[in-house]
């Protein structure tokens, strides 16, 4: 006989840890000490509106997260954007176009603001609210220090509250998952041949995918330090593939010496992963660079020695790639090292001079402008969401006057919390928040109905009113909150101003009118969300990979190509590969987080990451090899560029297959490049055969990721 499950055990087995009871308890508390005491003790109904609203903006529309210190300053930096707002609306509230103008520029200033990372992007809404409830007749200016006040009680109570009753725990810090994930990493690679702890490392480095993650703990934000724990994570990704390859080829390494030497500059590089875990973790200083530096060009000073016993023909024999692999796990490991110093705080390192950091030396100021200017383009979700928000509360402000409805914000609220990012999403939540209206509307008019103008009863009800519904919102979803909030402001209402069944009446209209509006808005401006951008954003990221081959192979061979930076001159600003890469993380996020992406399970990220190992490749070899000349083989040359143009063909038309999903083009690129090596008396000038060993290992390396990456994004 199946168990009886009672109020309690639901309650547990769907909110562990009564993490939303406890959120809605403190939301409440805040909430009604603000109301109660700016109504009922201090007896002024617009100082308690205002109370009230801020404290729900950011206690129910925001989602502030992280550890508590990091909230409080969340609310602390907010509330002068809040207070600023309120007083542009106010000022707005005039006359419709200058409300109406002022929704459009408010609303998509406030959404666009997201892209500076998740802590902003989490009271976006919130602050619309501040926005919206000041917006509409009447006229009022000389109540905004009473609208200001009221707002700064409700901000600081609900910051409060957060504190001090039942206070949520920190998710674990992104650091922590990095720092654990590395220590996977250097165990696999000191381990080296040995390919058993692969599947280990494996696992910890994919749990560091941003769609794995809490959206508070992404480091997706412009500073520094968000961009050295991204940069990280790449670093440590591109080692685990290089070093993957080289499990594969150091078994056939009959050469004692060579295996030494490769084993030396794989401890070091374990020893240099150590220190970096030590320093995410807060229980060691910040890592240097230097040993593990010194350790990589010893390595690369030997290796003509080494390599010249093995260039008796014309061939290069394939155990001589070990060479550059292992140099490469070095280098990503480099890349760690600085990564890791400027995500910690640490003060720049002058033991080594850094590579592929071009972050290090901005100021933030400058971080932030790029980051707004690479998205401030039409194919940004962060551009489209912004847009279709902005005009589908205009449209609901506009609507709000023209109609002449009572409570007409309730209009813009409906479509600020019923608004998704695809007209997908956008429908599956309107169905059921129409429905929790009309049932919540029912009650309410009952309820209005029965009671009258009882200001007591309103007083008792309210707060039981206000646990249930913030509870039942995130537990039970958009039908259960709709139904809920309707309950609540026909409570709050009643003790604001005298009023009869009929303000339910009004609140369902207002949220049916609401919620249309933004579903047609929503149908109109890029109705496909992420869902309609991730096969464009990952097919320019493959193109951009193809220049960056062609362009750093010309380079290798000493081939003149046309503005091309010298070999070893460090870019001071993102190239066009880095701003399409990082168009198309937020993209795949976004994607990730719509209903339909359990439709077609793409891996998006290994395409993501095929193109970041291109990229962060081609910066190694720009460092290794600084001002190549002219390679003393012609035909090699020739043959090395056609191999770099076979190996960006094959991007393009992965790039060019991925928008129509259709099936990848029959090629098999490897065996092309194994059937058909360059060949010369490379024993002759072994330094020049180092450029090309690096190249061709780094176009064949490209070719598996390239095919890895292909099977995944056409993967069902």
């Amino acid at each position: 006989m199946a168990a009886v499950l009672t109020p309690r055990g639901w309650l547990t087995r769907h909110d562990p840890g009564l993490v939303a009871l406890r959120k809605a308890l403190r939301v409440t508390v805040a909430a009604c000490v603000g109301f109660f005491v700016c109504q009922y003790v201090i007896g002024l109904s617009t100082l308690a509106t205002y109370a009230v609203f801020g404290t729900i903006a950011f206690g129910v529309l925001s989602e502030v997260s992280g550890p508590p210190a990091q909230r409080t300053r969340t609310y602390l930096g907010a509330w002068p954007v809040a207070l600023v707002l309120v007083a542009i609306g106010t000022a707005t509230a005039r006359s419709t176009p200058a409300a109406v103008v002022g929704m459009l520029v408010v609303g998509f200033a406030v959404a666009f603001a997201g892209v500076g990372g998740p802590r902003i992007a989490g009271v976006a809404n919130g602050l619309q609210l501040f926005y919206v409830l000041p917006c509409f007749p009447p006229y009022d200016p000389a109540s905004l220090p009473e609208r200001l006040i009221g707002l700064t009680i409700g901000i600081g109570l609900v910051a409060a509250a957060d504190r001090l009753l039942w206070p949520a725990g920190a998710p674990e810090p992104f650091r922590t998952r990095l720092a654990d994930a590395v220590d996977a990493v250097a165990h696999y690679v000191t381990g080296l041949p040995a390919d058993g702890p692969r599947e280990a490392a494996e696992a910890a480095v994919q749990a560091l995918r941003p769609s794995g993650l809490p959206p508070a703990v992404r480091p997706t934000g412009p500073g520094r330090r968000d961009r050295a724990l991204t940069h990280a994570t790449a670093e440590l990704r591109t080692m685990l593939v290089r070093a993957r390859l080289l499990a594969h080829l150091l078994p056939d390494l009959g050469d004692s010496a060579a295996r030494a030497a490769a084993g030396a500059v794989l401890t070091t590089t374990g020893d240099a992963l150590a220190r970096c875990s030590a320093a995410l973790r807060g229980t060691g200083q910040a890592p240097e660079s230097g040993p593990l530096a010194a350790g990589v060009a010893e390595y690369l000073e030997g290796r003509v020695e080494r390599m010249a016993p093995r260039l008796t023909g014309d061939e290069l024999p394939p155990v001589v790639r070990i060479g550059g692999l292992t140099a490469a796990v070095g280098d990503a490991a480099l890349g760690l090292v600085f990564a890791v110093r400027s995500g910690t705080g640490a003060p720049p390192d002058t033991t080594a001079a850094p590579t592929s950091a071009w972050y290090l030396d901005m100021p933030t100021a400058l971080l932030w402008w790029r980051r707004l200017a690479a998205h401030l383009t039409p194919r940004s979700v962060y551009f489209q969401n912004a847009v279709r928000l902005a005009l589908g509360l205009a449209a609901a402000r506009l609507a709000a006057d023209l109609l002449d409805l009572n409570h007409g914000f309730w209009v813009l609220l409906a479509t600020l919390s019923l608004m998704r990012t695809s007209a997908i999403a956008s429908g599956l939540a309107l169905i059921p928040a129409f429905l929790g209206t009309l049932g919540g509307a029912l009650v309410a008019a009952g309820v209005l109905a029965v009671i009258g103008d009882d200001t007591l009863v309103y007083a008792v009800v309210l707060p039981i009113a206000m646990v249930i519904t913030f509870a039942a919102g995130p537990l039970l979803g958009p039908a259960a909150a709709q139904f809920g909030f309707t309950i609540v402001v026909a409570v709050l209402f009643a003790q604001l101003a005298p009023t009869t069944w009929k303000l339910a009446e009004v609140r369902l209209t207002d949220v049916v009118i609401g919620g249309l509006i933004g579903a047609l808005i929503g149908a109109a401006v890029w109705p496909r969300g992420g869902a309609g951008e991730v096969r464009r954003s990952a097919a320019l990221c493959l193109r951009s990979a193809a220049d960056e081959v062609v362009a750093s192979v010309r380079a290798l061979t000493g081939t003149p190509v046309r503005e091309q930076a010298p070999l070893g001159q460090h870019r001071m600003r993102p190239d066009p590969a880095h701003r399409v890469a990082v168009l198309f993380d937020i993209t795949y996020a976004q994607y990730r987080s719509e209903p339909t992406h359990n439709q077609a399970r793409h891996d998006w990220q290994e395409v993501l990451a095929v193109v970041q190992r291109a990229g962060s490749d081609a910066e190694v070899l720009r460092d290794r090899y600084p001002a190549p000349e002219p390679l003393p083989w012609p035909a090699v040359s020739r043959r090395l560029i056609a191999a770099a143009e076979d190996v960006a063909r094959a991007f393009r038309e992965a790039a060019a297959s991925l928008p129509e999903a259709a099936a990848p083009p029959d090629r098999h690129l490897v065996e092309r490049l194994d059937a058909d090596p360059p060949r010369a008396p490379f024993g002759d000038h072994p330094h020049a055969a180092l450029r090309v060993i690096d190249a061709w290992g780094w176009m064949h390396g490209l070719s598996l990721d390239l095919a890895r990456a292909e099977r995944a994004a056409h993967s069902q």
